[in-house]
């Protein structure tokens, strides 16, 4: 490998300056650099001197200043108390967060790059009057007028919403200057601006031992404090190649700033007379690999690296185009690589501790006080148990309290509703569910300092360190400031200060393999470099500069753009070529959730320039799409495990009506349920379902004629039951929401209150139905069946089935079956019920007869009397010519005793094909019957 950068400079200034050097500072853009170079320059001396000093120049420009520079948040409070006496309305510190840090980083921007802030933050009229602009070119002049002419073309509410702030804020600009200074305190820009007006003005002398190093874009002010130094006889090593940075080559945004720079009267003069020219000459071996998915990506990173021997893995760079993907790549890396450095910021937003403080925050947000205890929505309850942190450290206890809230669904709890009787009280619960309401910032710490204290691996360590900085920070400012936050702005401000944070991880930057973002690779030179998440949305991104100055006076008055930031991540990108053995860029062209799909222009470049120069661009693609897996036709065969189970219905195990229904909707799904018995998945559902709401009107009409059994009732009779029925609901919906013992404390809220009155409305119909048709005596509800079919093999099968009611009228007896869904009462012939492929087979019907064949099979089946079979259906209830009987070929069945021959047959012939026969249990063919199924995730469909 070339030597790098930072090795050829401190060469050059070893062999200029011997032991002279130590008399030096040198000067990088950044401090990582600096620890680079003094590695570089210990491997060149053999005697023992000083080193020079090497540092950022951020840190070079805050040494000439007596100004503190504060933190971001505290800069965002600073401005809004400045900003309420200037503005002509009131706005809360929460709402004027997210703006007020835009304006904080414009009035950077003005600072760092020395523009006039009068004329720059001049309203329409005053720019008008406007006089004095010798100072703009003729080109910035049009550009401002372009945008206040835009500006009157805008409708008039958004020209007051857009004039209402901006005219402030060049008062705004000042007084918060002066404030800062007041408190002996300032912004970067303005430590910049301060530091170089005054070497510009003599006021101050920079010293001439001074070396700047690997810069490219310069603010005015750094600009300026070069330029004053080198005239002062410091020197400045610039890092470029001439397949970009050449005059002639003016397409390449990656050397702009150079051949701005090169024009320069001051630092014209430092310019080589001759570009290097590696990138053409030297050329690394570029491999574009385009990859389906983010994980694929760091898949491959693990593959490529156990492929190569890495003898010194400090010369081996994995930059990440999108930060996100830094614990995929960590848990890919081969077991062989030993020593890894993070050198980079990591968003904390992604950590697993910020999602269960935001998880928390909605806890206590959602929270009520209902008769002097505090209950919690079940779905921030679970949230909660089911975060990783909390799992781990809870163990079974936390799998056991999710079990007990989905198995109940209880919708509200308190605390004390997650122990168990006598279970002994834990710490963790009783800090996650309490209520914060007096001092969230103490909630918060008090749940970090926790987790904490649990082994949990460094890097999650360091993200509770951050937060809990931030938490701490933050009630400081509050305290100061006399705040007032309700939870709702307390979650907004707390999600925008967090989600604003990065966390720099700590490391040995000097060993092992480097992983670090695009900005932190400045100055550094790879022999390997790998590069993941090259698409066009990750590097260089989409548009994120927000900012309050409108693109047009950005421009005009030399503040940053977005042609400048490509600049900047085009040089980035391009100086990676020029020192490296190999390159392997790799991009997700998934574009399924919204980003990605789009190789990053950069790429482009290469392929379409270097690569047609060079031939060192080689492209693939391990782009395979990955497919929907096709439903894959399951069958199970009958063997003697099952066969088995089967014979255990002659003896202990009933078959059910509805177990035949279906049976004949599918046959695999009654395997699944019957024979495998694979239970549906429990969850809490703060909506009833349609199963829910069957059982809520069984249960209620169960109660209202539970109560006068064997009484004739008549039409008043029937109608006095109505007093009843609200408490009967309201006992059925407490005990489906875990209230069972605590009836009178359940409240119904949401969807359920109307669903209440739905359940109620079709109550009372029923009711009102029976008392047209009385009188009538109710022999029983849900009454309990059972009969043994002697099928031709001397099995005995025995069914059983539960009757919603059965009542006496007459010489009549009434099957009477609830439905509270759509379900018709006419069906064609007996043969249909049990021919799956029928179009018009009513398995509504089919139950109904069953639990008449079981009702005449028994004792208490009476010679002589008509057996008449109903449905009281959702559907029909409501019609003026509404008739519970079924409807056989569209006559109203009277007595069913006379079809239950025939319908034995087809019955025997439905339980010989599941109970003799080899007929293996496989999938139906109508889909429509998948819709609902509990099992439908198992048959992909």
């Amino acid at each position: 490998m070339q030597n790098t950068f930072l090795e050829e400079l401190a060469h050059t200034l070893y062999t200029q300056l011997g032991k002279d050097i130590s008399n030096y500072t040198v000067i990088f853009p950044n401090r990582r650099a600096g620890l680079f170079f003094n590695r570089a320059l210990r491997k060149l001396i053999n005697e023992p001197i000083w080193a020079p000093e090497a540092m950022a120049i951020e840190d070079f420009v805050r040494q000439k200043s007596n100004y503190a520079v504060p933190d971001q948040l505290s800069l965002v409070f600073s401005l809004h108390e400045v900003f309420q006496k200037h503005a002509p309305f009131k706005e809360d510190f929460e709402q004027f967060y997210f703006w007020g840090d835009m304006l904080v980083k414009d009035f950077n921007d003005v600072d760092h790059y020395m523009a006039d802030a009068r004329p720059l933050f001049a309203n329409l009229l005053e720019w008008k009057k406007l006089a004095d602009t010798d100072f703009l070119t003729e080109d910035q002049v049009q550009l401002i007028e372009k945008f206040w002419k835009s500006f009157e073309a805008k409708p008039k509410d958004a020209q007051e919403k857009f004039a209402r702030n901006w005219n402030i804020l060049f008062p705004v600009y000042q007084d918060f200057k002066q404030k800062l200074k007041a408190e002996n305190q300032a912004y970067n820009g303005m430590l910049y601006r301060d530091y170089a007006e005054k070497l510009k003005a003599g006021e101050l002398q920079i010293s001439v031992h001074l070396i700047f190093a690997g810069f490219n874009a310069l603010t005015k002010t750094e600009e300026i404090i070069i330029s004053e130094a080198v005239k002062q006889g410091a020197q400045i090593y610039w890092d470029m190649d001439a397949y970009y940075a050449a005059p002639e080559n003016t397409m390449q945004e990656a050397g702009n700033f150079f051949r701005e720079y090169s024009k320069h009267p001051i630092l014209g003069k430092t310019f080589p007379e001759v570009l290097p020219d590696r990138i053409i000459k030297e050329t690394p071996q570029i491999n574009i690999t385009e990859v389906k998915g983010n994980i694929a990506q760091a898949k491959f990173l693990g593959q490529l690296l156990s492929e190569q021997k890495i003898d010194q893995p400090e010369k081996t760079a994995i930059i990440l185009g999108d930060e996100s993907l830094l614990f995929p790549v960590l848990y890919a890396l081969p077991e062989a690589i030993q020593k890894v450095n993070v050198t980079m910021g990591y968003p904390l937003r992604f950590a697993s501790i910020y999602q269960l403080m935001n998880i928390c925050l909605y806890l206590q947000k959602n929270k009520r006080e209902e008769t002097g205890k505090i209950t919690f929505n079940h779905r921030d309850v679970l949230k909660i148990l089911k975060h990783p942190f909390v799992g781990n450290l809870l163990g079974d206890v936390a799998k056991t309290k999710i079990h007990h809230i989905e198995s109940n669904n209880i919708i509200r709890l308190e605390l004390r509703d997650l122990y168990s009787e006598n279970e002994e009280e834990n710490t963790l619960l009783e800090i996650l569910f309490n209520d914060g309401s007096d001092n969230y910032f103490l909630y918060l710490r008090t749940i970090l300092q926790y987790v904490h204290q649990e082994q949990i691996e460094s890097t999650e360590q360091e993200f509770i360190s951050e937060i809990y900085k931030q938490i701490n920070q933050l009630e400081q400012i509050i305290s100061e400031f006399k705040l007032v936050l309700d939870i709702n702005a307390f979650i907004r401000l707390f999600n925008r200060i967090i989600q604003s944070i990065r966390v720099p991880f700590s490391g040995e930057p000097l060993e092992g393999i480097q992983i670090m973002g695009v900005l932190e690779s400045r100055n550094l030179d790879f022999e390997n470099i790998y590069f993941l998440s090259m698409s066009e949305d990750n590097f260089p991104g989409g548009a994120n500069n927000q900012s309050f100055i409108p693109y047009n006076i950005r421009k005009a008055y030399g503040l940053p753009t977005l042609e400048q930031r490509d600049a900047i991540y085009a040089y980035l990108f391009n100086r990676l070529l020029q020192r490296s053995n190999q390159l392997h860029l790799m991009y997700n062209s998934d574009n399924s959730g919204g980003k990605g799909g789009e190789p990053s222009r950069y790429l482009l470049q290469l392929q379409y320039e270097l690569g047609i120069q060079t031939q060192k661009v080689k492209l693939q693609s391990l782009n395979q799409d990955p497919q929907a897996a096709s439903p894959v036709s399951i069958t199970v065969e009958k063997n003697e495990a099952i066969w088995q189970i089967l014979k255990s219905y002659n003896e202990k195990r009933f078959l059910s009506a509805s177990a035949l229904k279906t049976y004949l909707n599918c046959r695999l799904q009654f395997y699944f349920r019957y024979i495998a018995g694979l239970k549906e998945r429990d969850e809490v559902s703060e909506d009833l379902d349609a199963a829910d709401f069957g059982n809520i009107l069984h249960h209620v009409m169960e109660k209202l004629y539970g109560s006068v059994l064997n009484q004739l009732l008549d039409a008043n009779k029937i109608i006095l039951l109505k007093k009843d029925i609200d408490k009967f609901i309201k006992e059925e919906f407490a005990e489906l929401y875990g209230k069972k013992e605590k009836v009178s404390e359940f409240e119904f809220e949401g969807r359920n209150i109307i669903i209440r009155d739905v359940v109620k409305r079709m109550v009372v119909q029923i009711l009102n139905y029976d008392a047209q048709i009385a009188p009538f005596t109710v022999k029983k509800v849900e009454g309990e069946y059972e009969f043994a079919i002697a099928l031709e093999d001397g099995q005995k099968i025995r069914l059983q089935g539960s009757i919603d009611r059965l009542d006496e009228q007459g010489t009549s007896i009434r099957v009477i079956d609830y439905k509270s869904g759509g379900d018709e009462v006419k069906f064609p012939d007996i043969e249909s019920l049990f021919d799956r492929n029928h179009k018009d087979r009513n398995g509504a019907a089919m139950q109904t007869l069953i639990y008449s064949y079981l009702f005449i099979k028994s004792d208490e089946f009476e010679e002589g009397k008509n057996v008449v079979p109903g449905l009281y259906n959702g559907k029909g209830i409501f019609n003026s010519d509404f008739s519970e009987k079924l409807k056989l070929n569209k006559k109203e069945l009277n007595n069913a005793e006379v079809l239950m021959e025939e319908f034995e047959k087809g019955l025997k012939n439905l339980l010989t094909e599941i109970f003799i026969s080899e007929q293996a249990f496989e999938q139906t063919e109508k889909l429509e019957n998948c819709t609902y199924c509990a099992y439908k995730t198992i048959c992909n469909r």
